[in-house]
């Protein structure tokens, strides 16, 4: 097997973090506390929002934020079709029903249309994912939620520091998820966190995310008013994240150039189609993505050569847990069967870029 020279994504840790993490373990003090509050006021300062909770995933960040909103066991929540399965999942994991919805065929998200057409009465939220740091149609969906009285709680786990219309992702709807693991701009391993402007929703994830209690208490006599669990996100996992903060600017720019320089070298080669370019000011994409008319023939070329990439997900109709048939979901079959993310890492250089593209076109060649 021959070995990966051009890795697909990997996560990127050095002195800064580890000075961070150091400065943590001196305190003596590595559970939730004041790095992790930093933290949160960090990446509500960088979006534009009134409060950031950190907590233990993305995953937990949904489902924490559905609670917030009003979502309980037994409501219906409207979910993209075409998306990674823990999206589903934190709806599940409170209790609520799943309704899968197509995605619309240019920028990979939530048909708006058909969401509007699949509200039932039990439908209480939807939950639009930011696919690859494309803005889901929020002019849209926050019309519909207004008309049908519907939360919306945005899955933006790949849209930290991407825009919709200028305006930074995470600032939609009632509430915005993002995720810090390991294939992110800002890492720390593990870890998300939500934001929101509302102050109910804000007092309402602390108290679920700290065993009922919206402020830290000692673990002895300390009042618990509501129901509440364990998804504290904590110091050594905030120090991390705050340290990659520091570089998130050149590393959204390093994006920018990766994305030119795959449009220019795959722009005329036969049987890959890019996917509509950033059409808002300040679209950033997390990995660099292309449709592949055959796309075993291309990621088999690419493994041959040694460079890494990943298919698009099933989607979720076609897993197990979620499995129904086909019919109302054409987009999400036709762009998960063509889907290709390339080698998208921070380190990436426009030589490694043109090999990429070299192999690609030997592999679509005709004949």
């Amino acid at each position: 097997m021959t070995a990966i020279s051009v890795p697909w994504f990997a996560p990127e840790v050095g002195d800064l973090e580890q000075a961070r993490v150091a400065e943590v373990i001196a305190s003596n003090y590595i559970n939730d506390g004041r790095v992790t509050r930093e933290f949160e006021r960090r990446v509500a300062t960088r979006i534009g929002v009134k409060h950031c909770v950190g907590v233990t995933s993305g995953t937990a960040a949904i489902s924490l934020a559905l609670i917030a909103v009003g979502v309980e066991p037994g409501d219906e929540v409207l979910v993209p079709d075409l998306t990674f399965i823990a999206t589903a999942n934190a709806a599940r994991m409170i209790g609520a029903d799943v309704k899968l919805i197509d995605a619309e065929p240019r920028r990979f998200t939530i048909d708006v249309e058909k969401a509007a057409a699949a509200i039932g009465p039990r439908t209480r939220a939807i939950v639009p994912v930011d696919v690859n740091g494309r803005g889901a149609d929020y002019d849209a969906l926050e019309a519909l939620a207004r008309e049908k009285n519907l939360k919306i709680v945005c899955d933006a786990a790949e849209g930290l520091g991407s825009k919709y219309r200028g305006r930074n992702l995470g600032t939609f709807g009632d509430a915005a998820c993002f995720s810090f693991s390991a294939n992110k701009t800002v890492t720390s391993g593990q870890g998300g966190m939500v934001a929101t402007n509302s102050d109910d929703i804000y007092f309402r994830l602390r108290e679920l995310k700290d065993q009922g209690r919206r402020e830290g208490g000692t673990g002895g006599d300390d009042l618990h008013p509501v129901v509440g669990f364990n998804f504290k996100y904590t110091n050594l996992q905030a120090a991390i994240g705050l340290a990659q903060m520091e570089r998130m600017e050149e590393r959204l720019a390093h994006f920018g150039a990766r994305d030119a320089w795959y449009r220019e070298l795959l722009g005329n080669c036969p049987g890959i189609e890019l996917p509509a370019p950033p059409n808002w000011s300040g679209e950033a994409l997390q990995w660099t993505d292309v449709l592949c008319s055959d796309r075993p023939r291309v990621q088999h070329a690419l493994k041959e050569a040694g460079i890494d990439t990943r298919a698009f997900w099933f989607p979720l109709h076609r897993q197990k847990p979620y499995q129904a048939s086909d019919e109302a979901f054409p987009v999400a079959i036709d762009i998960s069967a063509r889907g290709l993310w390339l080698p998208s890492s921070f380190a990436l250089t426009r030589s490694q870029a043109e090999h990429v593209a070299t192999v690609i076109g030997h592999a679509m060649r005709p004949g």
